[in-house]
């Protein structure tokens, strides 16, 4: 939950919009809780200026004893009975250039032209490809990614004799905006500007369908922040990311 109630703007509250909204078909809720399926990620989310008795109730209500879940937003306080276990700060990107998407995939097509590699091609991916991307994941590792993660949205790789080397997808979706997620990129493949394909592939798919691509980034990652904004995306704000557990026991109002 928030320490400030007001909501200024819906990605102040990412998770939260996307699980009373889009994401409703894989979340579970009670009252001012809701929780992705655990099969799908950790995301959680509070009502902003909900009480935090009631809140914490709820959450319980959702979340087993020893359970965990993550908190995305701004001014984030874990509610009584549940206690934090790891907090980190990211970079919240919004896509403003949209020109910048396709003029920098065409670079990179043509550097990749130039080099006399084989030209690279983007393919959507479906389930029966979650077993390479899950390898990919553990190479690339760029954050947490489970095997129906896939099913939150569209995601877009591109294999190289046939190993997927590089792919970007969809995970938070909330109304107009969606987030851009589990960018990734092989050791092997890298500096080949795979991950701006990708990322553009994305991104120009969800602003045909009327959204605006949005994405988080830790502000230590001096590599992809670059690259980022050479795709249009410009920073709108810091976020916080808190990792928490339920305690064992009661929760809610003593």
């Amino acid at each position: 939950m928030r320490k400030n109630a007001e909501v200024k703007h819906l990605l102040d509250d990412p998770a939260w919009h996307a699980l009373i909204g889009p994401l409703v078909p894989f979340a579970t809720g009670v009252g001012a809780a809701r929780r992705v399926s655990s099969e799908h990620s950790f995301f959680s989310a509070l009502e902003p200026g909900s009480d935090a008795g009631v809140a914490a109730g709820d959450l319980g209500a959702i979340v087993e004893p020893g359970g965990r879940g993550v908190f995305v937003g701004v001014d984030i306080v874990v509610p009584p009975g549940f206690d934090e276990i790891g907090r980190g700060v990211a970079l919240q990107m919004v896509l403003v250039d949209h020109d910048s998407l396709g003029s920098t995939a065409a670079s990179v097509r043509h550097r990749n032209q130039e080099s006399g590699a084989p030209p690279l091609e983007l393919v959507e991916l479906e389930a029966a490809d979650v077993a390479d991307m899950l390898a990919l994941i553990d190479n690339a590792r760029p954050g947490p990614f489970l095997a129906r993660t896939i099913e939150l949205g569209t995601y877009i790789g591109i294999r190289v004799d046939e190993v997927l080397v590089a792919m970007a997808g969809e995970r938070l979706r909330l109304p107009g905006y969606v987030e851009i997620s589990a960018v990734s990129t092989h050791e092997s493949q890298r500096r080949r500007g795979l991950a701006s394909l990708v990322v553009a592939e994305v991104a120009t798919r969800a602003l045909a369908r009327g959204d605006t691509p949005f994405l988080h980034v830790v502000e230590t990652n001096v590599t992809a922040i670059p690259v980022y904004e050479r795709l249009g995306f410009r920073l709108r704000r810091t976020v916080e990311f808190v990792a928490y557990t339920r305690a064992i026991g009661e929760v809610g109002p003593s």
